[in-house]
């Protein structure tokens, strides 16, 4: 038997796992490294287990040039000795209720040995589904709900995500496109690992072509309603016990100053205006209604008033 490439430190009930990934390409508005680390911490989600250093060796280069520390491992030293060992971050959380989070980092070499331990913790754990986070930057309306795309592991379960106000991506089918490190895995779940039920939830991050004092684009670097407009879908399809309301007035601060800014652009800039009134006008995205529990006696009620409305 192969040696294992996820080691437990114990293995408690687990139904869901939601999964983000750091130093990763789609991750506008910081949503793949970002929502996994708020919720672990929001939850005290406590780690209990990770990817064995083999994949460390094998799918991580020490560095690439020109990047400086962007990709070596961390460590750190206390009086001049060593406190901790190099080491990468591919970690299981338990943050209860049955809801496992992963945050790990975009592996940069040999994707089948990463996603083979992916799959094996997941397995491992018995999880029934696994939701991949990711963010993508785009010129999206602020005040909006955020455009949510999807791809998914198995044919049927698209009947149930469409529920969910999201629309299905067709990315690469008018050619070829590489994948981001959550589509590959729904990929490889689809084709070789037909027993794993996985999708990827892709948030687009508002980001404009306009220059803030920085010389930086203009949009909102950590979104938090693109968290908030994750979560409480992820909400209702795990049926979690979550308090959201943090993330949604984070989002909503955040989206106010935006929308206030380009305001100003707007009355300063005529062409400026004419972009943005474009860009609301061709927006396109699926709302999301939460579904709301009845007193069985009130829908009782509600559907004699119908049937009495159809007679």
């Amino acid at each position: 038997m192969a040696d294992p490439l996820v080691t437990f430190g114990n293995k408690p009930v687990a139904r869901y796992l939601l999964a983000g990934w750091r130093r990763q390409w789609s991750n506008g508005g910081r949503i793949s490294s970002g929502l996994p680390r708020y919720m672990i911490e929001k939850l005290d989600a406590q780690k209990i287990g990770e990817m064995d250093r083999a994949v460390s060796e094998l799918c991580y280069p020490f560095q690439l040039p020109g990047t400086h520390d962007t990709y070596r491992p961390k460590t750190s030293y206390l009086d001049g000795l060593p406190s901790e060992p190099l080491q990468r971050e591919n970690a299981f959380y338990d943050a209860g209720n049955g809801l496992i989070i992963f945050l790990g980092e975009e592996p940069l070499q040999q994707i089948d040995l990463y996603a083979k331990a992916f799959f094996q913790g997941i397995q491992d754990l018995g999880i029934s589904l696994t939701v991949a986070v990711e963010g993508v930057n785009g010129s999206a309306p602020p005040d909006l709900e955020r455009r949510i795309n999807c791809v998914y592991s198995k044919a049927e379960m698209k009947e149930t995500l469409q529920r969910y106000g999201v629309q299905f991506s067709s990315y690469g089918s008018e050619g070829r496109r590489g994948p981001t490190i959550a589509m590959a895995l729904v990929t490889l779940a689809h084709y070789e690992y037909p027993d794993i039920s996985m999708f990827r939830f892709g948030s687009m991050a508002p980001l404009y072509p306009f220059a803030t004092r920085e010389n930086e684009q203009l949009g909102i670097n950590i979104d938090h309603q693109s968290y908030y407009d994750i979560m409480r879908r992820l909400r209702s399809m795990f049926e979690l016990d979550l308090d959201l309301s943090e993330l949604q007035a984070l989002g909503a601060s955040e989206s106010k100053q935006l929308a206030e800014r380009l305001e100003e652009i707007g009355e300063a800039n005529a062409e400026a205006k004419q972009l943005i009134n474009r860009i609301r006008e061709d927006f396109v995205y699926t709302p999301f209604v939460e579904p709301v529990d009845l007193d069985p006696a009130l829908d009782d009620a509600l559907n004699d008033i119908l049937r009495g409305l159809d007679t």
